[in-house]
């Protein structure tokens, strides 16, 4: 977690995380802005913004040992898929304005200041990680490592998917899924799909 990083760097290869709300920059001789709440590989040079989230992965093989030796909850306690969750930091505060980051230009203008927090999570190959809708927060996913999925339904039901949005090392998916009704936050039914043994990153925004 880097907080006002100013060319800070990158010696190994990281997917790197603008968790802020304003552009941060990676590169070497030649800058390049990386928007917020979206994510790039860098291999080296610097990186400089104002709330960055580097993650440098490894190649340890089995990966589900790993993290479970790390101490990493099993998410359905054993009577479900393979889910396996990080603990949970909180990486600042900052200010969104829901009616730029949801995409919605009918509502209200005004920056309020949400907390930012963050956790990865792990699945074998072949896993669908249960269809919800409940969230009280703004999510975005970055993909660490392995190849994966964020998909859309119409209801709790895997034949109702009408949207792949395909996760590949480095990607954030693109706008968060829900939308402001009323001044609450609604979500189509999703998941996540691990399509590869994966592990990606969860950047929860939670107004305060």
């Amino acid at each position: 977690m880097l907080h006002d990083a100013h060319e800070i760097p990158i010696t190994a290869r990281s997917v790197v995380v603008n968790c802020g709300t304003t552009d941060a920059y990676t590169g070497t001789a030649q800058l390049a802005p990386l928007p917020p709440r979206s994510s790039t590989v860098v291999s080296a040079g610097t990186v400089t913004g104002e709330l960055v989230v580097v993650v440098a992965p490894r190649d340890v093989g089995d990966q589900e040992r790993l993290v479970r030796e790390l101490g990493w909850t099993d998410f359905y306690g054993g009577g479900g898929p393979v889910l396996l969750r990080s603990s949970q930091d909180t990486l600042g505060t900052v200010e969104l304005d829901r009616r730029t980051v949801l995409r919605q230009p009918d509502l209200e203008p005004g920056a309020k200041p949400f907390t930012v927090r963050a956790n990865l999570w792990f699945s074998p190959a072949g896993t669908d990680c249960g269809i919800h809708r409940i969230h009280p927060f703004i999510e975005v996913h970055t993909q660490v490592s392995g190849y994966g999925r964020m998909q859309k339904f119409d209801s709790d039901d895997f034949a109702s998917l009408y949207e792949d949005q395909q996760l590949s090392p480095g990607v954030t998916n693109p706008v968060p899924f829900c939308t402001d009704r009323d001044g609450d936050l609604v979500y189509p039914w999703h998941q996540y799909r691990a399509d590869t043994d994966c592990v990606w990153l969860a950047l929860e925004y939670h107004e305060v």
